[in-house]
Protein backbone atom coordinates (compact mmCIF):
# COMPACT_ATOMS: atom_id res chain seq x y z
CA UNK A 1 0.00 0.00 0.00
CA UNK A 2 1.16 3.60 -0.82
CA UNK A 3 1.73 6.23 1.52
CA UNK A 4 -1.03 8.44 -0.26
CA UNK A 5 -3.61 5.13 0.08
CA UNK A 6 -3.33 5.57 3.88
CA UNK A 7 -5.39 8.04 4.29
CA UNK A 8 -8.52 6.85 1.85
CA UNK A 9 -8.12 2.98 3.79
CA UNK A 10 -7.74 3.92 7.79
CA UNK A 11 -9.31 7.64 7.94
CA UNK A 12 -9.34 7.60 12.04
CA UNK A 13 -5.99 6.01 12.12
CA UNK A 14 -2.34 6.63 10.90
CA UNK A 15 0.85 3.92 11.76
CA UNK A 16 3.46 4.37 10.13
CA UNK A 17 6.89 2.49 11.87
CA UNK A 18 10.57 4.09 12.15
CA UNK A 19 13.00 3.44 10.05
CA UNK A 20 16.77 4.68 10.51
CA UNK A 21 16.15 8.43 9.05
CA UNK A 22 12.04 8.46 9.21
CA UNK A 23 10.20 8.98 12.28
CA UNK A 24 7.61 6.80 14.18
CA UNK A 25 4.01 8.51 13.04
CA UNK A 26 1.04 7.48 15.08
CA UNK A 27 -2.36 9.60 14.32
CA UNK A 28 -5.03 7.69 16.36
CA UNK A 29 -8.37 9.60 16.91
CA UNK A 30 -9.89 7.09 18.61
CA UNK A 31 -7.33 7.06 21.32
CA UNK A 32 -6.34 10.71 21.06
CA UNK A 33 -2.93 9.85 19.84
CA UNK A 34 -0.66 12.39 17.86
CA UNK A 35 2.72 11.46 17.36
CA UNK A 36 5.81 12.34 15.42
CA UNK A 37 8.65 10.57 16.90
CA UNK A 38 12.37 9.56 15.86
CA UNK A 39 15.14 10.94 13.19
CA UNK A 40 13.33 13.13 10.34
CA UNK A 41 15.66 13.34 7.38
CA UNK A 42 14.08 11.64 4.62
CA UNK A 43 15.21 11.68 1.02
CA UNK A 44 11.60 13.00 -0.32
CA UNK A 45 10.09 15.01 3.00
CA UNK A 46 7.26 15.98 0.85
CA UNK A 47 6.12 12.19 -0.13
CA UNK A 48 6.60 10.92 3.08
CA UNK A 49 4.95 13.49 4.88
CA UNK A 50 1.93 14.02 2.30
CA UNK A 51 -0.42 11.64 3.99
CA UNK A 52 0.40 12.56 7.47
CA UNK A 53 -0.27 16.53 6.88
CA UNK A 54 -3.48 15.33 4.85
CA UNK A 55 -4.73 13.35 7.45
CA UNK A 56 -4.63 16.62 9.85
CA UNK A 57 -6.57 18.32 6.89
CA UNK A 58 -9.18 16.22 6.87
CA UNK A 59 -8.97 15.84 11.03
CA UNK A 60 -9.18 19.32 11.29
CA UNK A 61 -12.92 19.16 9.32
CA UNK A 62 -13.83 17.62 12.64
CA UNK A 63 -11.65 17.55 15.10
CA UNK A 64 -12.13 16.38 18.74
CA UNK A 65 -12.22 18.85 21.61
CA UNK A 66 -8.66 18.65 22.74
CA UNK A 67 -6.17 17.93 20.57
CA UNK A 68 -1.72 17.40 21.62
CA UNK A 69 0.40 16.97 19.30
CA UNK A 70 3.63 15.10 20.70
CA UNK A 71 6.72 15.76 18.94
CA UNK A 72 10.37 13.98 19.77
CA UNK A 73 13.24 14.12 17.38
CA UNK A 74 16.39 12.74 17.63
CA UNK A 75 17.08 15.01 14.58
CA UNK A 76 15.26 16.37 11.43
CA UNK A 77 16.57 18.23 8.03
CA UNK A 78 15.80 21.48 7.17
CA UNK A 79 14.04 19.67 4.36
CA UNK A 80 11.78 18.82 6.64
CA UNK A 81 10.90 21.81 8.47
CA UNK A 82 8.12 23.46 5.79
CA UNK A 83 6.11 20.19 6.21
CA UNK A 84 6.09 21.14 10.13
CA UNK A 85 4.97 24.10 9.33
CA UNK A 86 2.16 23.07 7.40
CA UNK A 87 1.29 20.82 9.90
CA UNK A 88 1.51 23.24 13.04
CA UNK A 89 -0.57 25.70 10.68
CA UNK A 90 -3.13 23.18 10.36
CA UNK A 91 -3.13 23.02 14.43
CA UNK A 92 -3.50 26.72 14.59
CA UNK A 93 -6.42 26.38 12.88
CA UNK A 94 -8.29 24.18 14.79
CA UNK A 95 -7.69 25.99 17.73
CA UNK A 96 -9.35 29.12 16.19
CA UNK A 97 -12.22 27.68 15.96
CA UNK A 98 -12.46 27.19 19.89
CA UNK A 99 -10.55 23.62 20.39
CA UNK A 100 -8.13 23.34 22.81
CA UNK A 101 -4.69 22.67 20.68
CA UNK A 102 -1.23 22.16 21.90
CA UNK A 103 2.36 20.72 21.25
CA UNK A 104 4.11 18.77 23.57
CA UNK A 105 7.73 19.20 22.58
CA UNK A 106 10.20 16.45 23.57
CA UNK A 107 13.53 16.57 23.56
CA UNK A 108 16.70 14.67 24.90
CA UNK A 109 18.24 16.43 27.74
CA UNK A 110 21.69 16.67 25.81
CA UNK A 111 19.98 18.20 22.52
CA UNK A 112 19.73 21.38 23.50
CA UNK A 113 19.67 21.77 19.68
CA UNK A 114 16.31 20.15 18.94
CA UNK A 115 14.85 22.22 22.27
CA UNK A 116 16.00 25.34 20.53
CA UNK A 117 14.39 24.41 16.99
CA UNK A 118 11.27 23.94 19.28
CA UNK A 119 11.09 27.23 21.19
CA UNK A 120 11.61 28.83 17.90
CA UNK A 121 8.23 27.09 16.27
CA UNK A 122 6.56 28.18 19.16
CA UNK A 123 7.11 31.89 18.28
CA UNK A 124 5.65 31.23 15.25
CA UNK A 125 2.74 29.92 15.74
CA UNK A 126 -0.54 30.33 17.77
CA UNK A 127 -0.40 27.29 19.50
CA UNK A 128 0.89 26.68 23.20
CA UNK A 129 4.04 24.79 23.22
CA UNK A 130 4.93 22.56 26.00
CA UNK A 131 8.58 21.72 26.44
CA UNK A 132 10.08 18.29 28.26
CA UNK A 133 13.48 17.28 29.01
CA UNK A 134 13.57 13.38 28.28
CA UNK A 135 16.96 11.20 29.12
CA UNK A 136 18.27 9.88 25.72
CA UNK A 137 17.51 6.51 24.77
CA UNK A 138 19.60 4.09 22.42
CA UNK A 139 16.86 3.08 20.54
CA UNK A 140 18.49 0.93 16.93
CA UNK A 141 16.00 -0.29 14.10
Amino acid sequence: MENTDIIEKFPGLIKIAATFDTPEVELDVENGIFRIKGNSYPEDPVTFYRPVHQWFEKYAENPSDKTELQIHFKYFSTSSTQIFFDIFRVLEEIGKKGKEVSIKWLYDIDNEETKENGENYSTLFDVPFEFMAVEPQNETL
